[in-house]
């Protein structure tokens, strides 16, 4: 599976401690499937500093039949979904305190759109199935959380980099050294 890392400089070694706390699935390094996610991401990012790049990765499908990862994955936006990354965001306790037991999560990314039919469910505006109804309805991209160290092992790490050279003009895929 190819998968993209928006990001502002390359990266060599990953560090599961430097993602965001209260994001979808928990901190941990974030991938997805659409290369233009990932370049918006990157675009955002290198507003407050840096180059915009964004790395390819290869990730092995066994990783989600690895049942000493616990991976969990969820196909669509569903009320499962939905009180998982309700309990990830959520406020209160240490933020930087993992809240589940999975090396991997694979699902739907709360991009824009997403994002507020979640923030609406969270801030108890609508109900859940009424959550799940409008994000069935969305256009979804897959995300895939990396939380365990043990789950490099199926990741070609950086295998190519693009950077931005100019505004929607991107370099050709340059391989990692």
């Amino acid at each position: 599976m190819e998968l993209y890392h928006g990001t502002t400089g390359i990266i060599r070694e990953t560090d599961l401690t430097m993602g965001r706390h209260r994001t979808d699935f928990g901190q941990g390094f974030y991938l997805g499937t659409s290369l233009d996610v990932a370049q918006s991401w990157a675009k955002s990012r290198a507003a407050f500093s840096g180059k915009p790049v964004v790395m390819k990765y290869s990730l092995d499908n066994a990783v989600f039949c690895d049942e000493k990862l616990n991976p969990l994955i969820f196909e669509e936006p569903s009320l499962e979904w939905l009180d998982f990354v309700k309990e990830n965001r959520r406020r209160g306790e240490p933020a930087n305190k993992l809240r589940h037991t999975h090396g991997i999560v694979r699902g739907p990314i709360a991009n824009d759109k997403v994002n507020f039919v979640v923030e609406d469910y969270i801030n108890g505006k609508l109900s859940a199935q009424d959550a799940v109804l409008r994000l069935k309805a969305l256009p979804n991209v897959l995300q895939v959380s990396l939380h365990s160290p043990a789950v490099f092992k199926y990741v070609d790490v950086a295998v190519q980099y693009s950077e931005m050279l100019s505004p929607g003009n991107w370099s050709e895929w340059v391989a990692i050294a």
